[in-house]
């Protein structure tokens, strides 16, 4: 498995809208806490994916009706996404269709902290086995369900997990066509997470290695440096 890479070419998606990153208000800054601009350096952007992908909006999402799922249930709603004080996000597709993949990186006060809100989101997906969502242009949105099963990824950063749902009919039959991944990490006073939605048919990407590259520019960024290139890169050249 390698670092993923890649060119942006945004013909891919048929002209979707652009959002890099949406960066919360920060917390005062200590030690550990990322300022807003290292936030936004950590990120995920276009060229860490493969040709073909581009900038994906929250607001192409809700035109389109889907994306990656938003779950109803109270009790779920942040396996996904995060609503600490201090986060960056940013959205990607391949098509209009999909894949599509979200990403928000969370900067906590202390490791501390970030450990507990890790503990927080494996309890959560401990007891959401199944989410509900609502997918579909607007005015023929349909309920639909996923069902929870396992994902093996590699340790990442300091501690890591993740978790698979598979979509299910609204008469609870069992279609496999569509999963949706997410994995988040810890490094030191950071959360970082990558979810994934498409059809399991090939199309989607190896959520594992999204998640490794995440990881991997969040720590150079904690680390006082800029995050490198791929050495992958189409492009680049070893000397």
């Amino acid at each position: 498995m390698g670092v993923m890479y890649a060119h942006l070419r945004m013909a891919a998606v048929g002209g979707l809208a652009v959002l890099g990153f949406a960066v919360a208000p920060g917390l005062p800054l200590s030690s550990d806490t990322l300022s807003d601009q290292q936030l936004r350096a950590a990120l995920l952007d276009p060229v860490d994916f493969p040709e073909g992908w581009a900038s994906d909006s929250e607001r192409s999402a809700r035109q389109r009706g889907f994306g990656v799922p938003k779950p109803t249930e109270d009790s779920c709603g942040q396996l996904f996404d995060s609503e600490e004080d201090t986060t960056a996000k940013a959205g990607f597709a391949r098509t209009r269709s999909g894949p599509f993949v979200t990403t928000v990186l969370a900067s906590h006060e202390d490791p501390e902290e970030a450990r507990g809100e890790f503990a927080q989101f494996r309890a959560q997906a401990q007891k959401c086995r199944t989410i509900h969502t609502r997918e579909g242009p607007r005015g023929s949105a349909r309920p639909v369900a996923y069902q929870a099963s396992g994902l093996d990824v590699k340790k990442l950063g300091e501690e890591s997990t993740a978790v698979r749902f598979e979509r299910r009919g609204e008469a609870g039959a069992h279609t496999g066509e569509v999963v949706a991944e997410v994995v988040i990490a810890r490094v030191g006073a950071h959360l970082v997470r990558v979810a994934q939605a498409g059809r399991e048919d090939g199309a989607t990407e190896d959520v594992e290695s999204i998640a490794d590259r995440a990881v991997d520019k969040l720590e150079q960024v904690c680390d006082g440096h800029m995050p490198t290139p791929s050495p992958n890169q189409p492009g680049t050249t070893d000397l």
